[in-house]
C-alpha cells in the first residue's frame, strides 16, 4: 500500500521568501526601519527590488513580517524555558528580557518603536498565550481561597498582563534589562496582588 502521508517540498519561491525574511530580521535589527531600504534587503538576497516586491508589497510589509518571524522564534525559546517551570509567568518575563540580547530586532522595536510597532509586540501570540496562563493560574488561586470569591480571573489577568508588558517596555527603554533587583521587586508586588507565591498546581507542563 502506498504511503498516504505527503511530505511538503519547499519551493524555490518559499526558500527565497525565507531568505529575504532572515535578511530583513538581521538588517532591521542592525539599522532600524528608517535606515534600511528594500534595495538593501534585495541586494543582500541577490535580487532586484522588483523581484523582492513579488514577496512583500512594500518596506512596511517587510518590517511587519520580520518582526512577526522574530517574535515567533523568541516565543519558541521562551516556551522551552518555561514548559516545566514552577513559575511560568515570571519566567516568561525573565526569558523575554534574556532573549532580547539574541533578538536585536525585537530589542530595537521596544527601544525605538512607534505605537503601531509596539502593537505588533503586544498582540503577538506569545502574549495571548501568556494571558491564558494567567487566567488559569488566577482561577486556581481563587478556588484555593487565596483570592476573594468575587475576584474575576479574566479582569485580573488583563491587569497583570498590562503590568508585565509595561515593565518590559520600561526596562528596555531605561537600559535596565539586567537589573535583577527590579525584577525581584516586580515579583514581590505581583505575589502580594495575586495571593502569594506560585502554587504547586501552577506548574502547567504546557508550552506558551
Amino acid at each position: 500500500m502506498a504511503d498516504s502521508t505527503t511530505t511538503h517540498r519547499v519551493t524555490k519561491g518559499e526558500r527565497t521568501r525565507q531568505r529575504l525574511l532572515s535578511i530583513a530580521i538581521k538588517e532591521f535589527g542592525a539599522r532600524g526601519y528608517k535606515d534600511t531600504s528594500v534595495s538593501t534587503l534585495s541586494r543582500a538576497a541577490d535580487l532586484t527590488p522588483a523581484a523582492a516586491y513579488a514577496y512583500f508589497d512594500d518596506k512596511q510589509a517587510f518590517w511587519e513580517a520580520a518582526v512577526a518571524a522574530d517574535l515567533d522564534a523568541m516565543k519558541v525559546e521562551v516556551g522551552e524555558r518555561v514548559v516545566t517551570s514552577n513559575r511560568p509567568i515570571i519566567d516568561t518575563v525573565f526569558g523575554t528580557l534574556d532573549g532580547l540580547s539574541s533578538h536585536p530586532l525585537i530589542h530595537r522595536l521596544l527601544l525605538e518603536g512607534s505605537p503601531a510597532d509596539l502593537q505588533l509586540f503586544v498582540e503577538h501570540d506569545m502574549f495571548v498565550r501568556l494571558k491564558e496562563l494567567l487566567v488559569l493560574g488566577l482561577r486556581q488561586r481563587r478556588e484555593a481561597g487565596l483570592l476573594p470569591t468575587g475576584a474575576d480571573p479574566e479582569l485580573l489577568a488583563h491587569g497583570v498582563e498590562t503590568v508585565l508588558i509595561s515593565f518590559l517596555l520600561a526596562m528596555v527603554r531605561a537600559g535596565l534589562e539586567h537589573d535583577a533587583a527590579r525584577i525581584d521587586a516586580l515579583v514581590a508586588v505581583l505575589q502580594v496582588a495575586c495571593g502569594g507565591p506560585p502554587l504547586p498546581s501552577e506548574r502547567f507542563d504546557q508550552r506558551l
